[in-house]
């Protein structure tokens, strides 16, 4: 339970330091366990440690899901349920039949499969390596090892520490002192200097509407909300920036070239020569959708558009007929986009990140790969304006900042907005913040699968060495 609680705040409350110690007590656990007749007894642990974990880690869904949908509160709580029983089963599982000396690849392998099985439901995605997004010199390391290899070094700790205590040796200690030390001043090595990036730049300004989502656009407030956002791009233009970032939807319904608040907002900044990044969604057949973001140059020309490729399982996308009844939509779903291409933009080519989008590793690596020279991230964080979810989206970026070393703007509608350079660095002050596109392509963006490679190479080599390993 005490790791539960641990991991919890280490990763979804963003404390870094905890994540060292945070599985200590479960492989405490697990190593007194080594030496009992029942090998295999792990379950029970791993069964404890996942369903705190993910009791606090699910909560938002009682609230959420009827603040999503509109029904009774049962709905959420029948949601809540089956997302923790899924995921403290699926700890019991790996911890079941895991020799604690092998904890830590097969935990990163397990990762990165549910990173694969879950893109588009990325309420399961709590990587350990996410607590560094809170630490400046941590998060430094994962621009060329990633989350993933991020997280191996943080259970090996966590390992070796428990390891140290079950055999009463402060020479053991020695090993993941010397290992946190090691990586604390890769971190330090591996930080740009703020001086370091002082290339070509151009400055963006985001229209920070923070309208709560269930408030509908109707003859009662339609002009009304019209007026609060021009009113805010006002503000913007006010500033002279080249782009003005919109968030996911500002817009709440589907494009058409001829829609009179997209003119109005165009003819408030065409004559500073202004290019738009505008969430809106794009009309595909008779109740679907696709979740855009398009780029409009100063003169109204549609410049290109991306289509969110990994729509919310269940929420957006519906699978074997069964989706939420989603509220907002009225009865919409969404069709997922079919590439990854950024947006040619005046200013360099975007790589656009819509709403869970920055939850994903891959989705950012693959933009950059095919030529984004900065990132874009949309949002709409209304839904969940008082949950953890919020902090943990920002964050989010900040992990594909670091991972990419590009610079990624921010803006969620009652969220965290701002802007978060390629060190990792964060500005929230103020609504222009200053962009540097780069071409470069780090070790994690070419090289993704390294980590994964290791962990089995480490698995294997444990294997050979010892065909019936020790649980310690």
């Amino acid at each position: 339970m005490l790791s539960g609680l641990c991991v919890y705040h280490a990763v979804l409350q963003t404390v870094p330091f905890l994540v060292w110690i945070a599985l200590v007590p479960l492989f405490l656990v697990l190593g007194g366990q080594s030496r009992s007749a029942d090998r295999y007894s792990g379950f029970l642990p791993g069964l404890i440690a996942g369903a705190t974990f993910s009791v606090f880690a699910f909560a938002w869904m009682i609230s959420g899901a009827q603040t999503f949908t509109g029904t009774s509160v049962g709905y959420g709580i029948a949601i809540f349920l089956l997302c923790v029983v899924v995921f403290s089963l699926s700890c019991a599982l790996l911890l079941w039949r895991t020799p604690l000396v092998l904890i830590a690849p097969v935990w990163v392998l397990a990762e990165t499969a549910v990173q694969w099985g879950a893109e588009k439901m990325p309420w399961f995605l709590f990587h350990l390596g996410y607590a560094f997004a809170g630490d400046l010199y941590a998060i430094q390391p994962i621009s060329v090892i990633g989350v993933t290899g991020a997280g191996f070094v943080v259970i090996e700790v966590n390992y070796l520490i428990a390891l140290a205590i079950l055999r009463r040796s402060w020479k053991y200690a020695l090993a993941p002192l010397l290992l946190t030390g090691c990586y604390m001043l890769w971190g330090w090595w591996l930080l740009p200097s703020p001086e370091k990036d002082q290339g070509s730049s151009f400055s963006l300004a985001m229209v920070t509407e923070n309208i709560p989502p269930e408030i509908p656009w109707d003859s009662t407030n339609g002009n009304r909300r019209v007026q609060q956002l021009l009113q805010q791009e006002d503000i913007c233009i006010a500033a002279h920036p080249r782009m003005i970032l919109w968030s996911e939807s500002a817009i709440p319904w589907t494009w058409s070239p001829d829609d009179d608040l997209v003119k109005e907002l165009l003819s408030h900044s065409r004559q500073r020569s202004i290019t738009h990044v505008l969430g809106m969604n794009t009309a595909v057949s008779a109740g679907v959708v696709r979740n855009s973001a398009y780029c409009l140059l100063p003169d109204g020309k549609v410049a290109g558009r991306y289509d969110k490729k990994y729509a919310l399982l269940f929420i957006e996308q519906p699978w074997l007929g069964l989706q939420f009844p989603f509220l907002s939509s009225d009865g919409y779903s969404v069709e997922p986009g079919d590439n990854d291409l950024p947006l040619t933009t005046p200013e360099g080519k975007a790589g656009v990140l819509i709403c869970n989008e920055s939850a994903l590793p891959g989705a950012a690596a693959r933009r950059v790969r095919q030529g984004a020279t900065f990132l874009l991230n949309m949002s709409n964080d209304g839904w969940f304006r008082d949950t953890w979810l919020v902090k943990q989206h920002f964050y989010n970026a900040r992990l594909r900042a670091v991972e990419t070393r590009k610079d990624i703007a921010v803006n969620s509608n009652n969220g965290w907005s701002g802007c978060i350079d390629a060190s990792g660095r964060i500005d929230t002050t103020g609504i222009l913040f200053t962009i540097h596109p780069n071409d470069r392509l780090t070790a994690a963006v070419r090289y993704p699968l390294i980590p994964v490679y290791i962990c089995v190479l480490f698995v294997l080599s444990i294997i050979i060495i010892n065909k019936k390993p020790s649980i310690l």
